[in-house]
């Protein structure tokens, strides 16, 4: 019989097969008589499979975990996929001559090794499969480790002023930060996200525009926060990046002022976060030192809220369908210049409807929005009450 013949001849088959890797795959052999006698062990445990692929006809999707160790162990001792792959090759071809010579000197029937042929070439392509599973398992492992270094060291530069010393200066060449340059810190969530979707890459979407030279982010499940550096007299064409990828996707941005020393990271981040926080899908990218009135109500939300209260009160108390005319009205109107005219046209209103709801707003709140300084109170709060 074909496999206990092969059997029989497993020790000369496994010493030729080991000297072909030697001599071809120098890499494929640990230093050291152990390695090499580990090397031996693994050729022959490889056979054996081989040979029980041929005898008990194994699924070809049988996965062997003693395999898979394996090839953990030997990635771990530096082998590289190609170089194992290689030796598969080498290894295969070697076995399969070895089973061709036995055919030919009559010690084993070639009928037998040709019905057997199927099974070996199955058992082959499954080696290969496995060590691309298993490398692929190795790389996303480390892609991982990596990134939550990364992440460490991003923490360090984005929560800590650079007094500290050299563990922030430490992060900021491990990363690769330049200490100078054109600055702009990104605090970005995610506004429709489920347990199943994978946060948007907003790295890369940013990183491809021409304006940015480099950025480094760190992601959480809903939320991503990073520094991009822009190209010399570029600093302004963050907003527009952010502004199209908001278009496009579900996230809200909020950015910081810019800056040019990277010492100053810490400040930026907490930038950054407040115009996040200031952010809706009304008005989906906020920038700290360009939209001040937004940024400064989300400094101070208690302050806020009661600016909302006392000026806004009798409004929010009517039905929904009577107070949001009359908010969207006077909103409208100061945002086109207190003129009645643009604001009908806006709203697809006639003007006596505008008039009319503009009386009906100072009625409510008792004062008249002829009053420069309730006027700049009611605008407040109206900004507060949209955010």
């Amino acid at each position: 019989m074909l496999v206990d013949r092969v059997r029989q001849q497993s020790d000369e088959i496994v010493t030729k097969v080991l000297t072909q890797l030697a001599t071809e795959v120098p890499d494929f052999l640990p230093s050291g008589d152990d390695g090499v006698e580990s090397v031996r062990e693994n050729i022959a445990d490889y056979l054996a499979e081989m040979l029980d692929w041929i005898d008990l006809g194994a699924d070809p999707g049988h996965w062997n975990l003693d395999t898979a160790h394996r090839m953990r162990h030997r990635a771990g001792q530096g082998l590289t996929l190609s170089n194992l792959l290689h030796a598969y090759r080498l290894g295969g071809a070697a076995i399969w001559d070895e089973l061709a010579r036995l055919a030919d000197t009559n010690e084993v029937d070639k009928e037998a090794l040709i019905a057997a042929t199927p099974s070996i070439f199955a058992w082959m392509n499954t080696n290969s499969l496995r060590a691309h599973a298993v490398f692929r398992e190795i790389d996303i492992r480390d892609a991982r480790r990596n990134e939550q270094v990364r992440a460490a060291l991003l923490d360090t530069v984005l929560f800590n002023e650079s007094s500290i010393g050299a563990p922030f200066w430490d992060a900021v060449a491990a990363l690769g930060l330049p200490r100078t340059g054109q600055f702009t810190i990104i605090a970005a969530t995610s506004a429709e996200l489920s347990a199943q979707q994978s946060p948007p890459d907003i790295e890369t979407l940013i990183s491809a525009h021409s304006a940015v030279y480099d950025s480094w982010f760190r992601l959480a499940s809903h939320a991503q926060l990073g520094v991009v550096s822009l190209r010399p007299n570029r600093s302004d064409a963050l907003d527009g990046i952010a502004s199209n990828i908001c278009a496009d996707i579900a996230v809200t941005i909020g950015l910081s002022s810019p800056f040019t020393d990277i010492a100053d990271c810490s400040k930026a981040r907490a930038q950054a976060q407040v115009a996040a926080s200031a952010s809706s899908a009304g008005r989906p990218t906020i920038r700290y030192d360009r939209d001040v009135m937004a940024v400064l109500l989300a400094s101070s939300p208690d302050a806020a809220a009661s600016v909302v209260r006392a000026t806004l009160g009798p409004v929010l108390e009517l039905p929904i369908e009577r107070r949001e005319p009359i908010l969207t009205t006077v909103y409208t109107w100061l945002q086109r210049g207190q003129s009645v005219s643009a604001t009908a046209d806006e709203l697809h209103c006639h003007r006596n409807t505008i008039n009319y709801r503009l009386r009906r707003f100072a009625e409510l709140t008792g004062r008249p929005l002829a009053d420069n300084f309730w006027l700049a109170q009611v605008a407040l709060a109206l900004e507060a009450a949209r955010t």
